[in-house]
């Protein structure tokens, strides 16, 4: 397989594994606050939010980490 290839691959990888990390972080935020009023839904988009960053960041860790061992 070609470098090209390799890097199509992750950058789908990426790119359904964002929308994951945000469909997944929204419902978990949802369990967590169930928001009912106007400061509760400022909360849940507060932690969404949240959720969201760090689960990005720990996607993007796990697929640099591969993404360097299939390179070598």
């Amino acid at each position: 397989m070609s470098n090209s290839s390799i890097g199509c691959i992750f950058e789908w990888l990426f790119f359904i594994a964002t929308a994951a990390v945000c469909i997944g972080s929204g419902f978990l935020a949802w369990d967590w606050i169930e928001p009912d009023s106007f400061w509760s839904v400022v909360g849940f988009l507060i932690v969404w939010g949240v959720l969201a960053k760090v689960g990005h960041f720990i996607m993007s860790l796990i697929i640099m980490g591969i993404a360097s061992i299939l390179d070598k």
